[in-house]
């Protein structure tokens, strides 16, 4: 249910961009969604349909770029993606380290719109 809201958010971001561009139609939209983010592309996609009816956004399709969770080893600078999903501790996967942060994965960004 929180992809309505997100959902409302993209298409009035879209609108704006379309409108400043002088577009007849928008095309795609094209967002960057990390794997933690619990957002269905299914159930967006049925959103905007919704919300874009009788609008030069009707018809648009959503399109989803998947970006992996990955984590910085604070003591050897090492990027790494990880299985968020697991109970285990994230270690480094080159020097075993624990100290790690969140490198990707929680991003939810408009990163293009198709228009004409």
């Amino acid at each position: 249910m929180h992809e309505l809201p997100l959902t409302y958010r993209i298409f009035d971001q879209a609108m704006k961009a379309a409108e400043e561009n002088k577009a007849v139609r928008i095309d795609a939209v094209y967002l960057r969604v990390g794997e933690m983010r619990d957002f269905v592309e299914e159930i967006t996609q049925k959103y905007w349909d919704y919300i874009s009816r009788g609008t030069i956004a009707e018809g648009a399709r959503i399109r989803f770029l998947r970006v992996p969770a990955a984590a910085r080893c604070s003591a050897c600078g090492e990027i790494f993606n990880f299985d968020w999903r697991s109970k285990e501790p994230t270690t480094c996967l080159k020097c075993g380290g624990e100290d790690v942060s969140l490198y990707s994965g929680s991003e939810l960004e408009v990163v293009r719109i198709a228009i004409v």
